[in-house]
């Protein structure tokens, strides 16, 4: 299935971070932290999109702001334009 963003939405993958250790703290079973940011990947941006963000750069985003979508039994990660904060590059 292809999902094509529109309406100035951009399609990412969020990249994962390895756990890191175990905290030594007691905590709920299924608690899990959130990050404030997530790095994700641009897979497609929507035709009116004005980012400058181009498929396959590396781009942060709030965590909260990233809309999951499920459709069938595909899962697709779309966020608006003007939440993308910044673009990684690697120098």
């Amino acid at each position: 299935m292809k999902f094509e963003p529109r309406n100035r939405h951009i399609l990412v993958e969020k990249i994962e971070k390895d756990e890191e250790d175990e905290t030594k703290v007691l905590l709920p079973a299924g608690y899990k932290k959130t990050e404030e940011y997530t790095l994700a990947r641009v897979l497609a941006t929507s035709p009116d999109s004005s980012v400058l963000a181009r498929k396959g750069e590396k781009v942060v985003v709030p965590t909260h702001l990233i809309q999951d979508i499920n459709v069938g039994e595909q899962s697709f990660s779309i966020v608006l334009e003007n939440h993308i904060c910044g673009v990684v590059y690697n120098k």
